[in-house]
């Protein structure tokens, strides 16, 4: 089980990009005279190709977003990105990740616009992505999605399947009709809005924007003609045709528009908002924007009707007060047509690549952020618009991540090579993150794989720039692993010194922590004592005012201090603290339940690890952290020879044999796999090196100790520098001679 990236960097990739990109409008002023705003030209990443590989694909978004509406260059183009998006799309669904499957379906779909849909465009892996988030769809039961790409599979899938298409959409439509049925004439339109708006969001075709636009121009005329009424007759109307004429008037203009922008067309949209007799009830400010676009379209014309859709976009009004609910996937897609049409005509514009940027990582495209913003980056290096293009790139790593995509995490990274060099030209500006905590992010990433070499290259460059205490500590890892204790010592010397360890008092501890376990390691006692003296003095010193996240690390570096001096009780009550610290954070929760269960195992103490596994499954944490824990349980039980008390198996049974390592794991865990087919299954080296800790606790649960050790040892000497299965199987060999013993320093106080 692997440690998460260092805590800044965690802390940067749970940043709002939305705010980035917001917080990017103040350059506007850099980008140009307010006017005639001239195109500016785009260089290519590669030439176009209806065939576009993983690695290639970041470009080609790229290229695609820049070429001519209507070109030649862009047909082709779009039809390498959409094949290998629909690709990506369905190896997504086949990882067990339906969300991010169906999110990059409609990423897919929103770089089409109505009209350029054709049989071939989706390639080969089209129908059956399709199908797949069909499928999804009609689980949420999302008629409207659902019948848009029943539309589009009825053109594009075998034609033995189509029959079995048709009758799908003959059952939604027959169930359309019967849902607008019900209610008022208001309500029957609000009904039919509903369903062919979001229809016309996933289906790229004239056919389902005439649909949305007639259906949403009936909807707004029938409530204003309610409204007239109630205010000639002084009558009100029953209370749900009330609600849902509230919401068309309120919503509908916009409506109307953003089925339009959605293709960046504001000449159509002001048409058929005339043709509703609503221009006059759009927002002001979004009306003269598009009046001036139409009037001649320019990149900072489409930027001020960006500004204008904000309140439509939002997403942090309270619920009760959300006005535009049902319609905001449409507000959103809106402003995804109009920030790449604007992007066009000027990629170098700070906002409108971050602006791009955030709707391809909220659409299954992440990796293209570097290619996206390196435009704007190399026309405005000024320190925060270059801070926040890092941030974006820290952020679609961290996003892929998430999904499990390792790979696409590191083509993220290798598309950001040209970005980072930008940034390097500025290396005096301080800019936050750095370019050389990105390539400690992947870094960090590589190591969490097993990749060892790769790593120690990245991290070893990272700190050569930027002196960097988290840094430094992982590559004092590293030393220590590779035998080269006094390189590892200096490391964590140098690391007690940077910035980030003297405001981060839970780091400052680690470093000290591994300081002291080296010197002991290497027979120096008083060297020992004297770094894990310093490390508790500055622990409970720093208890009181840190804020609950560093509150919550803080104690759990404490817990293992103490248990270095066998304060085993206070050890166990920090651990308790840590985890009524950060009650509401999973990942900090998860954090303090590993320590828990597998201190709780090094110590064969069951009744603690059982009390740990039982916490972690009442915090609702993810299967992916509950596994390792109930392993651990279970491992213990064998070894002891104890009955289980059926929580493992109860975690065990979550998770579905799908292939993926942590249903091997469960396995492994239930009995249903081998500890030698466990090893033979892994297919990373940090994989292999948690399979060698689980067949060593096998051999010793099986009470052939010395074969066990010998697995442990390979474990410590193995790639996963930062495994939690290592730290175990460190503190396993060295058994007793772990603890220093007290007496404790003068002066602390035990809390």
């Amino acid at each position: 089980m692997r440690f998460p990236l260092s805590p800044r960097l965690a802390r940067l990739t749970r940043v709002s990009l939305l705010a980035i990109a917001l917080s990017a409008g103040p350059v506007l002023a850099a980008c140009g005279p307010r006017g005639a705003h001239p195109v500016v030209p785009s260089e290519r990443k590669s030439p176009a190709t209806p065939e576009v590989s993983d690695d290639g694909f970041a470009g080609a978004v790229h290229d695609l977003l820049v070429s001519e509406p209507g070109s030649h260059e862009r047909k082709v183009r779009l039809a390498g990105v959409e094949s290998r998006q629909m690709a990506r799309a369905l190896a997504k669904f086949k990882a067990r990740t339906p969300e991010r499957g169906l999110a990059a379906v409609t990423g897919g779909m929103y770089m089409m616009r109505a009209g350029e849909l054709s049989p071939a465009v989706l390639g080969p892996a089209g129908p059956e992505a399709l199908k797949n988030a069909v499928r999804e769809l009609s689980l949420k039961g999302d008629e409207g999605k659902a019948r848009g790409l029943y539309e589009i599979l009825a053109r594009v899938a075998p034609d033995g399947e189509r029959a079995d298409i048709r009758a799908h959409l003959d059952a939604i439509a027959s169930w359309t009709k019967d849902a607008v049925a019900s209610g008022g004439p208001v309500q029957s339109a609000g009904g039919l809005e509903r369903v062919t708006v979001r229809r016309r969001l996933l289906e790229p075709s004239d056919v389902a924007l005439e649909e949305a636009v007639a259906a949403s121009i009936d909807w707004f005329k029938k409530a204003n003609a309610l409204r007239i009424a109630t205010k000639a007759t002084h009558q009100a109307p029953p209370r749900d045709e009330g609600i849902e004429a509230y919401r068309a008037l309120q919503t509908g203009p916009a409506v109307i528009v953003s089925l339009y922008l959605r293709d960046a067309d504001a000449v159509a949209a002001l048409s058929a908002l005339d043709k509703a007799e609503g221009r006059e009830m759009l927002y002001p400010e979004l009306a003269r924007a598009l009046e001036a676009v139409a009037d001649g379209p320019d990149a900072l014309r489409w930027v001020e009707v960006l500004h204008a859709m904000r309140p439509l976009v939002r997403r942090d009004a309270p619920r009760e007060e959300d006005d535009f609910g049902d319609d905001r996937d449409l507000f959103r897609a809106a402003a995804f047509g109009v920030a790449a049409a604007a992007y066009r005509m000027d990629p170098t514009h700070p906002e409108l690549a971050l602006t791009v940027a955030s709707a391809l990582q909220e659409y299954g495209m992440a990796e293209a952020t570097p290619a996206i913003v390196y435009e704007a980056a190399r026309a405005h290096s000024d320190p925060r618009t270059m801070s926040a293009f890092l941030t974006a790139t820290i952020y679609a790593m961290s996003s892929e991540m998430q999904g499990g995509d390792v790979d696409a995490a590191r083509r993220t990274f290798r598309a950001a090579h040209p970005l980072l060099q930008v940034a390097d030209e500025h290396a005096n500006a301080k800019l936050n993150p750095s370019p050389s905590r990105v390539r400690a992010m992947m870094g960090d990433i590589e190591l969490g794989e097993g990749r060892i070499d790769e790593a120690r290259a990245l991290l070893t460059a990272s700190a050569s720039v930027e002196k960097s205490g988290a840094v430094l500590l992982t590559l004092a890892k590293i030393d220590w692993r590779d035998k080269k204790p006094k390189a590892a010592l200096d490391r964590l010397r140098e690391g007690l010194s940077a910035a980030d360890a003297s405001r981060d008092h839970g780091l400052r501890g680690e470093l000290l922590l591994l300081t002291s376990d080296i010197m002991r390691e290497q027979g120096d006692a008083a060297g020992a004592r004297t770094a894990l003296g310093d490390a508790l003095k500055d622990l409970t010193a720093a208890r009181g005012s840190a804020d609950a996240e560093d509150r919550a690390k803080v104690e759990r570096v404490l817990s293992r201090v103490l248990d270095r001096f066998g304060e085993t009780q206070p050890a166990q009550r920090a651990l308790d603290r840590a985890f009524e610290a950060a009650p509401r954070d999973k990942d900090q929760a998860a954090l303090t339940v590993g320590q828990m269960v597998g201190r709780a195992f090094v110590r064969a103490d069951i009744a603690a690890a059982r009390d740990g596994l039982k916490r972690g499954i009442a915090a609702d944490l993810d299967n992916e952290d509950l596994v390792y824990y109930a392993l651990w349980v279970r491992l213990l039980e064998k070894q002891l020879h104890m009955p289980s008390d059926g929580a493992p198996d109860r975690v065990f049974t979550t998770v579905s044999d799908d292939g993926r390592w942590i249903a091997k794991l469960s396995l492994f865990g239930n009995g249903k796999l081998k500890a030698e087919d466990l090893v033979g299954a892994a297919k990373t080296p940090a994989q292999k090196t948690e399979a060698l800790f689980y067949e060593a606790m096998d051999k010793r649960a099986a009470g052939d100790a010395k074969s066990a050790d010998d697995f442990l040892r390979q474990v410590v000497a193995g790639p996963g520098v930062q495994l939690q299965e290592v730290t175990m199987a460190r503190d396993i060999l060295s058994g007793s001679k772990a603890q220093l013993g007290g007496p404790l320093p003068s002066g602390v106080a035990i809390p």
